[in-house]
């Protein structure tokens, strides 16, 4: 289980259920999605980008430029693989029902009028869409849009990501892709703080002190804050640039290989309203409150 996407995240469920009070509610939706995503890739399994050259990413990564490396994305697949995704999350929460009906029909729409292959970008509007005409709420549409688009990335880039000399890199967005980071770690080993990149999921050290979005080092205008009396989730945030970012402290908890951060982000939810509570937004802009979310919150107060 849980070969044809990256990383044990059957465990890393598993163990977030313990590490995070109030996420075992979520844990059947979540994992209803992984298993439908699970199930569609080994049925369409997705082609590796072939052509890479090493010297020149060398050259790039030692020049402060990011390969940028976008592959486009079969629409068919893209289409499926959301379909699927919809059936999950009906069958996790049949209150989604009519939801996912009108999803599929404006997922079939999208595929009539795409070319055969799209892009990132296309997928991001589609998804924008989707919010605009009030078919998805902001968090549903962020989850199973960056989902659908990090599982293809993450079989497209994954042989290039584990040979991409990251250790020549310092730029604060993916070597690799060029996408804003919204998660990384410290190291359970010396906590180094470590970036994940959540499309295509390469990693690379970056500096303690420093904002991954604008680079300020000002140590005054930067900050983290942490909730629950849990020091695992942090709220890296910049005062110049307003923006956020999570890092999960990987020394507070057991670490045994590869952890999955995407999970850890999916519990920690309540830490991204907390963000945008305190006037922050997301670096890497992904939308995971609700307008209302931020509504309430500001009434309460």
């Amino acid at each position: 289980m849980g070969k044809n996407i990256p990383g044990d995240w059957v465990n890393e469920l598993k163990k977030c259920e313990r590490l995070y009070p109030g996420f075992s509610d979520a844990v059947p939706f979540i994992k209803g999605v992984y298993d439908a995503a699970d199930k569609y890739l080994k049925a369409n399994p997705v082609k590796p980008v072939a052509v890479f050259d090493v010297e020149e990413a060398e050259e790039k990564a030692r020049s402060g430029e990011t390969i940028n490396l976008n592959p486009n994305i079969d629409t068919g697949e893209a289409v499926g693989l959301l379909k699927a995704l919809s059936g999950a999350i009906v069958k996790a929460n049949p209150g989604l029902k009519e939801t996912a009906k009108e999803l599929n029909r404006k997922s079939e729409h999208f595929l009539e009028n795409s070319p055969p292959e799209i892009g990132k970008a296309d997928l991001i509007e589609f998804r924008d869409s989707l919010i605009k005409e009030a078919v998805l709420e902001k968090d549903l549409a962020t989850f199973l849009f960056s989902f659908l688009l990090s599982s293809f990335y993450r079989q497209q880039l994954n042989s290039i990501s584990e040979v991409l000399r990251t250790d020549l890199w310092e730029g604060g967005n993916c070597p690799l892709c060029g996408e804003e980071p919204h998660y990384g770690m410290l190291t359970p080993e010396d906590g180094a703080k470590q970036l994940e990149c959540w499309l295509c999921g390469t990693e690379w050290l970056h500096t303690r002190i420093k904002c991954p979005f604008c680079d300020n080092e000002d140590h005054e205008k930067l900050g983290y804050f942490t909730a629950d009396d849990s020091e695992i989730c942090r709220v890296n945030y910049c005062q110049s640039c307003c923006q956020y970012y999570k890092v999960f402290d990987a020394r507070k908890f057991h670490a045994d290989g590869k952890i999955v951060l995407a999970i850890h982000n999916l519990a920690t939810l309540a830490y991204d309203l907390l963000a945008r509570k305190e006037g922050f937004t997301p670096g890497s802009r992904l939308e995971w409150v609700n307008d209302n979310e931020l509504e309430k919150s500001d009434r309460q107060n």
